[in-house]
């Protein structure tokens, strides 16, 4: 893509000349020369210069949707010209949460790496709401998603399975009879969970306590929220926090309840805490490999997708085992 593109598209994510700029490692001088040249070529502004963060004018409109669609054109290009290696060169951009990223992740990089070595992987995180983007401009190959998306531009293949607890802190519980009936950490680690004789606790005796909510832009603040809604309370939220890990630490502290994947319990338990299941339907979260749907699929996309599945498969196995007894 010519360099000018490259200028104009960093402008128009970054919403500012200066930032741009920083990013590109120009002077802002320079930067905005080499826009205005464009903008003289096509007579007309492509950034409404009164607003901050700049706004696109029409033309603009019209100018970053063919930027992006060069863009997806070049890694279509770039992508098939490595297909005829096999595997043998090639460049894969992956999209997760900072949770997906922390825990499901890092076991398929490492085989995927050994299997493949001369495939050079980046890594992107970014809260679920604003990974669709990233997909969609191209700056990623996958994006693994448990949420909707649109059907119309991306497809997605189940991958993985994840159930959400609520996890509340010891010290902000003050009936006796609802703590006795919350699962420890080691215990979730065994899933008694899943067991017929778990003792289970209405959400709405949780309705007095602080609540540690995600922002909007994430997956589970919607789905916190329908979770409290369907036990009949809304919650008191203490604080709205961007990543899952931030409001575990802070639940550990004291701080509030919180919705925490039974898989982060297993990983990093927090001894402190009680666990209580959750029944509404949107406490199991069903992750996707999402793709464009338009976009080329090549062969180092399509083995990451197997081989995510194929590692999870058998964690998913196990969980319906126990569930069926």
């Amino acid at each position: 893509m010519q360099q000018e593109m490259n200028y104009i598209y960093e402008v128009y994510k970054m919403g500012s000349f200066s930032k741009a700029a920083a990013n590109l490692y120009l002077s802002q001088p320079a930067l905005s020369i080499s826009v205005k040249k464009v903008e003289k070529e096509i007579g007309m502004p492509i950034f409404d210069r009164s607003q901050q963060p700049l706004k696109l004018t029409e033309a603009g409109k019209i100018y970053i949707q063919k930027i992006i669609d060069i863009k997806l054109l070049e890694n279509d290009l770039e992508n098939e010209l490595q297909d005829i290696a096999k595997l043998s060169v090639g460049k894969l951009r992956l999209g997760g949460t900072q949770y997906f990223n922390s825990y499901v992740m890092p076991i398929v990089i490492k085989k995927y790496m050994y299997y493949y070595p001369k495939i050079e992987l980046s890594l992107f995180e970014d809260n679920s709401g604003l990974l669709d983007t990233k997909l969609a401009d191209g700056s990623v190959d996958i994006m693994f998603h448990c949420g909707s998306f649109d059907k119309k531009s991306f497809m997605g293949t189940d991958i993985f399975e994840d159930r959400l607890l609520l996890a509340v802190p010891e010290e902000l519980l003050t009936d006796k009879k609802t703590a006795n009936k919350g699962l420890t950490a080691n215990q979730v680690k065994k899933d008694i969970l899943f067991t017929k004789d778990y003792p289970y606790v209405p959400l709405s005796a949780f309705a007095d306590i602080p609540f540690l909510i995600l922002t909007e832009s994430n997956n589970l603040h919607e789905r916190s929220l329908a979770i409290c809604t369907g036990a009949g309370f809304i919650p008191k939220v203490r604080f709205y926090v961007e990543q899952l890990e931030t409001a575990y630490h802070l639940a550990y502290n004291g701080l509030g309840a919180t919705f925490i994947s039974d898989l982060m319990i297993k990983k990093a338990p927090r001894d402190n805490m009680l666990y209580y299941k959750i029944i509404e339907p949107e406490a199991i979260r069903h992750f996707q490999a999402v793709i464009r749907r338009k976009g080329y699929t090549s062969f180092a996309m399509q083995t990451f997708i197997k081989l995510t599945k194929s590692i999870w498969v058998n964690r998913l196995s196990c969980l319906h085992v126990q569930k069926e007894h």
